[in-house]
């Protein structure tokens, strides 16, 4: 069987074959291309749109890859028509069996829903832009939106407000592909739901994610975590909720002095200098009294994350809206207590009470009440701790993924192995 993927950032041999830095994000593609790649049967090519650099073809360990150069600022929404013929080009000389698209927000999946292409083409969902775009920005109000922005940032097309713009554009290009298609895979109840609604006329299947080996070798311990220290792995944009983590952890202050919050992902960093809106974040916690309780880690290796997410107290995630953020996948895999907000996907991975905390989304008092409680409670801490690696090393197992994936395939292609089971199976894993 040959599978043609389409992917929004270079797999790691592309990365090194076009002399770029390693990429940050995409580790679930890149781990689930790996565990695929075991599969003989299966004959792999990518496809890859970036920036700033030059279109080429090149082989390396069996796999076929294609890349299609862009202009420096090209917007990650925007479609141009060249460029989607390429895509098509591609296809036709790769012809592959199953079309396999990672994400719903670039103008991949145009391939399919304008009918461009002959074999069946599968959209995986890894968030809907346009709830995202409805959430964009967070908690901030117009006063602190203009402070999160540098005159240089809207001089020059980017910042916040710009990006919304952009993401617009997106939003309607969605929509389209969306409408279009005949096949998309899923792994939230709330991403069903949403493909309900956007694609009324899709196959939907579920397929879950592999996470890196790092955070299933990694084992949280009460007695080895740092006492009344906070972590947050995936910060940078508003719809993260910060701002309301910053609220709590002042709110916990009066009771824990030594509480500590620490921040890794996005530093919010471009050619050396923070962003208005890290700039924003960081005036913020010094407003509140917080400047000695944050820490700042910037992007760490999954090596480093996951021995901050094993010496942490708690793990905290409080976004606006989120699919199934791999970052509380991962700290539910190390077993760090987790404590997340009601949105979006994210009750489709915790189980209020039994694997971790849930709060209403950008409650501030009910966010430090939770953390208090974990805080206060060790026999709690480990119980939600046994009980969220259990699930969470069961869901994102590689074997179960891939088994998940090709039944996808086999199914597109007429080849389909018992799929209502494969499907039931799913269901019951928690």
């Amino acid at each position: 069987m040959k599978v043609l993927w389409f992917t929004n950032i270079p797999m790691p041999e592309a990365a090194a074959h076009l002399g770029l830095p390693k990429m940050m994000g995409g580790h679930w593609m890149s781990e689930l291309f790996a565990a695929l790649r075991e599969y003989h049967e299966l004959e792999l090519g990518v496809v890859t749109a970036y920036p700033r650099v030059k279109t080429c073809r090149f082989s390396a360990s069996g796999v076929d890859y294609f890349v299609i150069g862009q202009p420096r600022f090209h917007s990650i929404f925007a479609c141009a028509p060249e460029h989607l013929r390429s895509c098509v080009d591609v296809v036709n000389s790769f012809r592959p069996d199953v079309i396999h698209v990672h994400g719903s927000e670039r103008f991949y999946g145009l391939i399919g829903a304008r009918s461009l292409v002959r074999p069946p083409v599968l959209i995986s969902i890894q968030g809907i832009l346009r709830a995202y775009h409805a959430e964009f920005f967070g908690a901030l109000g117009l006063r602190e939106l203009w402070r999160a922005e540098t005159l240089k940032e809207v001089l020059t097309y980017r910042g916040l407000m710009w990006t919304y713009q952009k993401q617009r554009s997106g939003v309607m290009q969605e929509a389209e592909i969306l409408r279009g298609a005949t096949a998309v895979a899923g792994r939230t109840k709330w991403d069903e739901a949403w493909v309900q609604v956007l694609a009324p006329q899709a196959r939907y299947f579920h397929i879950d994610e592999i996470l890196r080996p790092s955070f299933f070798e990694s084992n949280w311990r009460p007695e080895l975590c740092e006492e009344h220290s906070i972590v947050v792995t995936n910060t940078g944009t508003p719809p993260r909720g910060t701002e309301v983590l910053l609220s709590a952890l002042r709110m916990l202050k009066t009771e824990f002095s030594n509480v500590r919050l620490r921040l890794a992902g996005s530093s919010g960093r471009r050619f050396g200098r923070l962003s208005g809106y890290d700039r924003f974040l960081r005036d913020r916690g010094a407003e509140l009294g917080l400047s000695d309780s944050v820490e700042w880690l910037g992007q760490l290796d999954s090596d480093a994350m996951a021995k901050v997410l094993a010496r942490s107290h708690v793990f905290a995630i409080s976004s606006y809206v989120e699919n199934s953020p791999n970052s509380l996948c991962e700290a539910m895999s190390v077993g760090v207590p987790c404590v997340a907000s009601y949105a979006g996907g994210i009750p489709s991975l915790i189980e209020d009470e039994r694997t971790g905390l849930l709060f209403p989304k950008g409650d501030a008092g009910m966010l430090a009440a939770k953390i208090r409680r974990l805080f206060n409670d060790r026999n709690l801490c480990v119980r939600l701790s046994t009980a969220a690696k259990l699930a969470a090393r069961t869901r994102h197992g590689s074997e179960r993924v891939v088994g998940q994936t090709m039944n996808a395939y086999r199914a597109l292609t007429g080849n389909a192995v018992d799929s209502r089971a494969a499907a039931e199976e799913t269901e019951n894993v928690l």
